[in-house]
């Protein structure tokens, strides 16, 4: 008994700095941050741990969301491999997080835009940001003014060197409201903190167009299509990922077809790599939102996932002020995930197969870059499951206040669950700006 009194009154804080560094390496972000704040001995070796920039060991997913109920412009990290959530208010030199919209997450960072509508990447672990080029750098929006003669942006809906061009004229959008229309996707080839190897990809109105600017670029690139790029003449490209493995972006359109986007020459170069021709019979093949993932094995899935609007059995606390705001349209619908299908892309072979199970896999879908993780990695995680979030652009940018979807769905069980137990009125997340996953970095 004496001994175990000795080891309860052990001073800690006499650990060696390079013990502690050590300790730090092999830490979850969220934990080395709060580890940071024992004491004075233990910040100067989180100090001595980020200065010497070491890697962010296997970091598993965390539920980023704003929240009323911690304080103004506080945030949440809930861990669903651990349970545990940190609390506390991003660093961000911008508004609070519960005012800018999350746009998209890759590698430990968020995508946001200000007040004007321009993109910005924030590390909401450590406060970095680096500012995208402007909204005005995308080849079709132009400054210009509304019916009033107010500063607004002008967005032409047709190609550049379209002769009907100014014939047509713009569509007019208020500055800061503009980013609910123009962005669609936004995925990251790797870290901001590597500079000009991130590589930031945008799909965009007017047509799911397709542009991307490196760290450090004045402008956007837009990828052209037709023969000057082979990206192909159909619409709406709705998601990207980047694969590390052979250095190029995979593009989904929403008929399921894809195509490789090479953007390492110095042109782009793109090449159908799957026709919706050998998906049109498949079912909901055209009512479904769809996702592209990577696995670690480096299989490419598409992911389908369907969605109904049914009544919410839990009353929505609208702000007195927004009753009458625009935004707000039938407060009493929710969205709700009702399947799921899952297919592996052979993209030699130019054709998909059914999945019915991952037993090895948790994917994580949403805003963010989809992720594929192995449940061996993160014991912690449901195997054969995917953790969602509500991205669907109509229903966060024009029902604001409406609930948000946020949970687990089981393949086995073809059905959702919570993600957290929660009490049925009071929800820890606000319903704007939508919830998004996030791999907490401190680089």
């Amino acid at each position: 008994m004496e001994q175990a009194t000795e080891d309860v009154r052990r001073d800690w804080s006499g650990l060696p700095e390079d013990l502690v560094v050590n300790l730090l390496r092999e830490m979850h972000v969220a934990d080395a941050v709060r580890s940071g704040a024992v004491c004075a001995s233990w910040h100067a070796a989180y100090s001595a741990f980020r200065r010497l920039r070491v890697p962010s060991p296997r970091q598993p997913p965390c539920l980023l969301y704003a929240s009323d109920h911690l304080g103004p412009g506080a945030a949440a990290l809930h861990c669903p491999a651990t349970g545990a959530t940190l609390r506390g208010r991003v660093p961000s030199p911008l508004a609070p997080l519960s005012r800018r919209p999350l746009l998209g997450s890759g590698h430990g960072w968020l995508v946001t835009a200000d007040e004007k509508s321009n993109l910005h990447l924030l590390n909401p672990v450590t406060g970095d940001q680096v500012a995208l080029p402007p909204i005005t750098a995308i080849y079709h929006v132009k400054m210009g003014t509304d019916e009033q003669g107010d500063p607004a942006y002008n967005v032409y809906e047709d190609m550049p060197g379209d002769e009907f061009n100014h014939l047509l004229g713009p569509t007019i959008l208020d500055i800061d409201r503009a980013h609910l229309f123009v962005y669609h996707r936004v995925v990251l080839s790797a870290s901001p903190s590597a500079g000009r190897a991130c590589v930031v990809l945008l799909l965009h109105m007017p047509h799911g167009e397709v542009s991307f600017v490196r760290l450090g670029d004045d402008s956007w690139t837009w990828v052209s299509r037709g023969q000057a790029t082979g990206l192909p003449w159909r619409f709406d490209y709705c998601d990207a990922i980047y694969s590390a493995a052979n250095g190029l972006f995979y593009l989904l359109q929403n008929d399921g077809s894809m195509c490789s986007l090479d953007l390492n020459g110095p042109s782009p170069v793109a090449c159908e790599v799957l026709n919706s021709e050998i998906l049109a019979s498949l079912p909901n093949w055209c009512t479904t939102t769809k996702y592209l993932v990577q696995t670690p094995a480096q299989d490419i899935l598409q992911v389908w996932r369907s969605l109904e609007y049914i009544d919410s059995l839990v009353p929505v606390d609208i702000p007195p002020d927004y009753m009458d705001d625009e935004r707000i349209q039938d407060p009493s619908l929710e969205l709700t995930t009702v399947d799921m299908q899952i297919y592996r892309v052979h993209l030699h072979g130019q054709r998909v197969e059914l999945i019915k199970s991952l037993p090895e896999y948790a994917l994580f879908l949403g805003s963010n870059n989809s992720m594929c993780l192995s449940v061996k990695d993160f014991p912690g995680l449901k195997m054969n499951c995917a953790y969602i979030t509500d991205d669907c652009l109509a229903d966060i940018n024009y029902r604001m206040y409406n609930r948000r979807e946020v949970g687990i769905w089981s393949m086995a069980e073809q059905g959702m669950s919570k993600l957290v137990h929660v009490s049925p009125v009071i929800y820890p997340w606000l319903t704007w700006p939508a919830p998004i996953w996030i791999k907490p970095s401190l680089f």
